[in-house]
């Protein structure tokens, strides 16, 4: 019997949802169309997302490819998500998910997609050109860490369950989710299912005159902020203090830019810890780089000097900095340093420094100074 695989439609809704969620509820329980409401509608848009494979008529695998563009300092890549890879508990063991997962990849570059990412185990997609690589700060605060460094000092801020029926709210949202400096698109209809994807709560705050500085994200209890969203550094640091001052101990989740957020979050709270990002894979390697250096010298001044990364069976990547001018190309000139693409995106990428992913040699010593550069997917984009 041969097997093919197939573009779901609207009609294909219903049977979806129901293979999905058997196969995810076999680890918990899972709704998927209350879990990423963006994602799982019943559209055609949204459907035509969904690759399957079907055996005698019925659905026995899917895998999820979801267009996003991401905006990096003031450049727009093409990314794609991976998710929702499910195989019927009896199809098992057949290659459905490699073939649909081939055929994705196929997909991506023919279609000009620059980069991907995913969530699952890191060697089940290593197989298909994924590696666990990208850098973000998490961050833990709690009301001793308040106490201690500021005292009764009210940060005078207070907190409203983001809702539809406020327009205001979502219009003024939409636009500090557009000034941030790393952001994905997110269509205005969309905009607020997108807060309250896996299940988590938006929060407007609101100033000492009523005035809306911010929104946050949480999860269920409140002790996980999966975005923080305000109007300055001031603000920022004001609406974290005053959510771990009403909710307790907190972590949260810190973006690359503006790089001072971490830096004032660093200077009173608990712990800060670097945790990789996702699973990802790079198809256009110069631009991708190009434009991650390009933010990563809005973070700090960074070394002068160029770097010649080969890329096994790929070609020779050739990293530039001249005073606050950097690059990223392919070159003919011969390499200072060789490895394969998983190892070039934790070299590159981290969360790791470069001298603890592989040996560096003299001339590559500037990536111990420029890299890991800023790769990190929020949480409320994720497939």
């Amino acid at each position: 019997m041969s097997t093919t695989v197939v573009q779901l439609g609207l009609g294909d809704f219903q049977e979806a949802m129901d293979l999905m969620n058997l196969v995810f509820s076999a680890y918990r329980p899972h709704d998927f169309e209350r879990l990423l409401p963006v994602l799982y509608r019943p559209t055609e848009e949204a459907m035509n997302c969904l690759y399957a494979i079907r055996e005698d008529g019925r659905l026995r695998a899917i895998v999820g490819m979801y267009p996003r563009r991401w905006h990096v300092g003031g450049a727009a890549l093409a990314v794609a998500g991976i998710g929702g890879v499910s195989t019927h508990p009896k199809s098992r063991g057949r290659g459905h998910m490699q073939l649909l997962m081939g055929h994705c990849v196929s997909l991506m570059r023919a279609h000009g997609v620059q980069l991907s990412c995913l969530g699952g185990q890191r060697q089940r997609y290593q197989y298909h050109g994924y590696e666990r690589c990208g850098r973000v700060l998490q961050v833990a605060a709690n009301q001793a860490n308040l106490r201690h460094r500021f005292g009764t000092e009210s940060p005078g801020i207070r907190f409203e369950s983001f809702t539809a029926e406020r327009p205001e709210w979502l219009t003024r949202a939409r636009s500090l989710h557009e000034a941030q400096p790393i952001r994905c698109e997110r269509p205005g209809d969309l905009f607020l299912d997108y807060l309250r994807n896996w299940q988590n709560q938006p929060w407007v705050a609101l100033d000492e005159h009523g005035a809306m500085v911010g929104y946050v994200v949480a999860n269920g209890d409140g002790a996980h902020l999966w975005e923080v969203v305000a109007d300055g550094d001031e603000p920022y640091t004001r609406i974290l203090r005053a959510w771990v001052a009403q909710r307790g101990s907190t972590t949260l989740e810190v973006p690359p830019l503006p790089a001072v957020r971490a830096r004032l979050l660093g200077d009173w709270c608990e712990t800060v810890t670097v945790q990789p990002t996702a699973n990802w894979q790079i198809f256009d390697w110069p631009t991708v780089v190009d434009v991650l250096l390009r933010v990563r010298a809005e973070m700090g001044p960074l070394a002068a000097g160029e770097v010649r990364l080969g890329l096994q069976a790929k070609g020779t990547l050739g990293l530039r900095v001249h005073g606050d001018r950097t690059e990223c190309s392919w070159t003919a000139a011969p390499p200072h340093l060789v490895c394969d693409e998983k190892t070039a995106m934790r070299l590159l990428f981290g969360p790791a420094r470069p001298s603890e992913v592989t040996a560096l040699p003299a001339a590559a010593a500037q990536l111990e100074q420029w890299c890991p550069l800023p790769l990190q997917w929020p949480r409320q984009d994720g497939v």
